[in-house]
């Protein structure tokens, strides 16, 4: 069944389309009777007003924006609380994926050029994200943007953001595992030159290159940051005869997904095989065995991003653009051991 429509409403109430318009935006200039009639239509067929296109008439919107990279990804629940935390009284929230199919995608960013929002979280996009909301458009200021979790890409390095030193957390998770015995270590990343992993790429290498490893760029695979990206490359890795005996994954899905195949393998973690993840998901704690990993403040991220934009938004003559760097820490549980020597038990 078709939602009803304005023009259903003028028609039943016996009113133009333009006095339904001021009894939904301006009730206070229509007559008491016609309001109280045109109200009991709305009522009787349920219509909606369509509120994206109130704003519109009204240049207002109360709609922050936040840009992820998938939706169903594990790491951004706890930020996007932080967020809703912050913003909830004031602003409504909702989500866009950057790896949306590009008409649709074309379609929304059409709709925050004419102003349909007030400022956009990014906690990830796509080098392709669109430029106009970057640098404004039509002579107009442009929208408050804020990145969250990771820095993007250099294009947007002088907007304000909140995250993790990437290259030191990834150093550090490598040279844990390099103190643990390990030499033979491999990185799996996400996609070639991804802005999201570079880092971690840069701090892997760097550690494994103190140490005195040889070839560390041999030892990163590129993929997809998701669980079927982990078992993608670990078949690749595990079934080789000369196999590593640490893996380092830029992401927990990643880790979870190696996990997986070694089971299948016959490969014991971390007897054979130790596996350190990234970002500590909710998941982390509950895999078998329990994850290693890399662990982010991610509801302060959300808190932050968000304090952020309030303050961008409350403040628009504040030119500093503040990057603000969280501590990350290392939490050590079952997926990794000592390197076992061979021949023993």
């Amino acid at each position: 069944m078709a939602k009803p429509t304005i023009v259903q409403v003028a028609r039943l109430a016996g009113v133009s389309n333009s006095t339904v318009s001021r009894c939904l935006n301006q009730p206070e200039n229509v007559d008491k009777k016609t309001l109280a009639r045109v109200r009991k239509v709305i009522e009787d067929i349920g219509y909606r007003p369509n509120l994206l296109a109130q704003n519109f008439r009204r240049g207002q919107s109360d709609i922050v924006l936040v840009v992820v990279h998938n939706v169903g990804a594990s790491i951004f629940s706890n930020i996007l609380d932080g967020i809703r935390g912050v913003l909830g009284s004031r602003f409504s929230v909702i989500l866009m994926e950057s790896r949306a199919e590009a008409q649709g995608h074309a379609r929304f960013i059409d709709l925050l050029v004419a102003k349909q929002v007030v400022g956009v979280i990014l906690l990830c996009a796509s080098p392709t994200f669109d430029p106009r909301l970057i640098g404004g458009f039509d002579h107009q200021p442009r929208l408050p943007v804020v990145i969250g979790l990771e820095p993007v890409s250099a294009d947007l390095a002088d907007l304000p953001s909140v995250h993790i030193d990437n290259h030191r957390a990834a150093f550090d998770a490598t040279t844990y595992l390099l103190d643990m015995g390990h030499r033979e270590i491999a990185f799996i990343s996400g996609e070639k030159d991804s802005p999201i992993t570079l880092d971690r790429e840069r701090g892997f290498a760097e550690a494994m290159a103190q140490a005195g490893c040889a070839a560390p760029s041999a030892r990163i695979l590129h993929g997809d940051l998701s669980i079927q990206g982990g078992i993608a490359a670990a078949h690749r890795l595990l079934g080789r005869p000369e196999r590593p005996t640490a893996l380092f994954c830029a992401n927990d899905d990643i880790a979870l997904g190696a996990m997986s195949v070694a089971a299948q393998l016959g490969i014991s973690v971390p007897e054979d095989l130790s596996v350190m993840g990234f970002d500590d998901t909710i998941y982390a704690a509950t895999a078998n065995p329990p994850l290693s990993t890399v662990a982010q403040p991610t509801r302060e991220v959300g808190e932050r991003t968000a304090k952020q934009l309030l303050h961008a938004l409350d403040h628009p003559e504040d030119a500093e653009q503040l990057t603000e760097i969280l501590p990350h820490r290392l939490i050590i549980r079952k997926s990794t051991a000592p390197l076992r020597q061979k021949g023993k038990a």
